[in-house]
């Protein structure tokens, strides 16, 4: 009986002392460590398996989803010809995935990506709306759709009816769908003279070149111009006046220009 007793607490003083050990913690760590990579990077409930797409018109869901499956399945390593991937949900990157569907679809202004456990990713999308026609030069049939942040994202083989046409004349270079080739400043006052001039005299503007100042053409054939760098909305007071009190709509005709880039006071003729 001695003995077995003896013999007992050898072993198990063995074992305390090989639990003590860092051997032992580290090799007890390496496998929590793995446990841990295999349920965030390879668990199957947790491999994306759906990605619902919202609020696309123009680009296909298709499209879309190729994209965000090309971004969503990640190459983990590669042992000779084989390559370890995964789609785990733990590891999809929004901001990657969104960048990757901006760059390749220059028609979408934002993306939501939402992640849904355990195994969904849902996309919603915002499709740019065309506030006008950008075309590159002063004469140039190169023509695109234009948001109101002034971004081209389309090029067009034929113009829209009773859409503005933007020129910058000094702008003629090779251009990209996605740029942002007219300030955000400048599209905001061609708005709030197109709504003022719409609503309160049923004018309306067709072309504008971008310019300092800048040159807005009616549908009545007579220009006006603006300072781009002084309130507008003392502009559009101006020439507000001037077509309700001196330039009423039957002598307008006639009329050639109206100048408002001046502080004091405004010139017509």
């Amino acid at each position: 009986m001695s003995y077995k007793r003896n013999h007992l607490k050898r072993r198990l003083k063995t074992r305390k002392k090989f639990i003590k050990r860092p051997v032992f913690w580290f090799f007890v760590l390496f496998i929590i460590i793995i446990a841990i990579l295999y349920f965030v990077l390879f668990l199957p409930e947790f491999q994306v398996t759906k990605i619902n797409i919202s609020g696309n018109k123009k680009i296909q869901s298709q499209d879309i989803e190729n994209i965000a499956l090309a971004d969503i399945n990640k190459k983990i390593f590669t042992i000779g010809y084989v390559q370890i991937l995964t789609k785990s949900i733990f590891i999809v990157d929004k901001n990657n995935l969104i960048k990757d569907i901006l760059k390749k679809f220059p028609e979408i202004e934002n993306v939501e990506v939402q992640k849904k456990i355990p195994n969904n990713i849902t996309l919603k999308i915002n499709e740019r709306k065309i506030f006008a026609v950008f075309c590159n030069g002063e004469k140039s049939d190169e023509c695109f759709s234009l948001d109101e942040n002034g971004v081209i994202f389309e090029k067009l083989e034929n113009i829209p009816q009773d859409m503005i046409i933007i020129r910058i004349p000094s702008y003629n270079k090779e251009i990209f769908t996605g740029e942002n080739v007219v300030e955000k400043k400048i599209i905001d006052m061609i708005s709030k003279i197109q709504k003022n001039l719409k609503n309160n005299f049923q004018i309306d503007i067709t072309q504008a070149l971008v310019l300092n100042p800048l040159v807005l053409k009616t549908n009545e054939n007579w220009q006006a111009y603006f300072d781009t760098n002084s309130d507008i909305d003392l502009q559009i007071t101006k020439i507000n006046m001037l077509l309700r009190d001196e330039i009423p709509v039957n002598t307008r005709k006639n009329l050639q220009y109206i100048y408002l880039q001046y502080k004091d006071r405004a010139y017509y003729k």
